[in-house]
């Protein structure tokens, strides 16, 4: 199928050779605002601009009542695809775009001229004559124009940019983060951790959460312990402690003794 719309291209394209040198023609350029598609030839003359697919169909192949068919079987998808070519190449035109006629052709010994809609059919053999026959709607100066103009911003249209130059300080890639500087100028040290340690850490955790069960009872026995022990310490000191008896004061009598006693009792208990 390649091989076949190749051969169809070169024929419309040897078609287009013969018209005269008021005529410019485009062959093979991307189509404006798609990556992958192209147009198969832009035909810019006196009457107008045409945007041309060439097609290399077998079978009965006619135009019946507006509507193009092949073998009886309505093909108005390629219908459509031309009518979208023109119309992108007419955004490219600016005022001309009044101008702009979609064409299919098609290669064979057959002969077929009419229209299905708004997109001319034709074949090879009658392509120059349809076209020499329009009226004439672009004066010479025009045409070269719209023909710079056409060819630029389709050739333009490639899915593969040029790289810009660097203008200004480099940007970071985006899996590259940004350096942080200290107040006095150097460069901060990343606190980004290692697979390594963080691995190390969470070993550490899982085994500390595995040893709770043992670690626990044994730290609860250790604290009773000496909460015990310091019990028994502070009950011996009362025990072996007696209240001293506070020197004697004017104005104090036996019942300012038994007040400080009764304190001293109370702190041991």
């Amino acid at each position: 199928m390649f091989e076949r719309g190749a051969a169809g291209e070169r024929a419309t394209a040897a078609a287009l050779g013969a018209l005269g040198s008021g005529w410019v023609a485009l062959h093979d350029h991307r189509w404006p605002g798609r990556r992958l598609a192209n147009i198969d030839h832009v035909l810019v003359g006196p009457g107008g601009v045409f945007v041309i697919d060439s097609k290399n169909w077998s079978g009965d192949v006619r135009v019946v009542d507006g509507i193009l068919r092949q073998n009886g079987r309505s093909r108005e998808k390629a219908v459509a695809a031309a009518a979208d070519a023109a119309l992108a190449v007419s955004e490219l035109v600016g005022p001309h775009a009044e101008v702009v006629r979609p064409v299919l052709c098609f290669t064979g010994d057959r002969e077929l001229a009419g229209w299905a809609r708004d997109v001319m059919v034709c074949s090879v053999d009658n392509l120059r004559t349809m076209l020499e026959t329009r009226p004439q709607v672009l004066a010479p100066e025009v045409v070269r124009d719209l023909a710079v103009r056409v060819d630029a911003s389709m050739q333009s249209a490639s899915p593969i940019l040029p790289a810009r130059p660097q203008t200004g300080p480099r940007r970071p890639a985006p899996s590259e983060p940004p350096a942080k500087t200290t107040p006095n100028g150097r460069a901060r040290r990343s606190k980004r951790r290692s697979p390594g340690r963080v691995l190390a850490v969470l070993v550490g955790c899982l085994v500390l959460v595995a040893s709770v069960p043992t670690v626990l009872p044994a730290l609860g026995d250790a604290v009773a312990d000496f909460v015990v022990e310091s019990t028994k310490r502070d009950v011996h000191t009362c025990a072996g402690r007696q209240p001293a008896e506070a020197p004697r004061q004017d104005g104090v009598g036996q019942d300012g003794k038994r007040e400080r006693a009764s304190a001293l009792t109370d702190k041991c208990e």
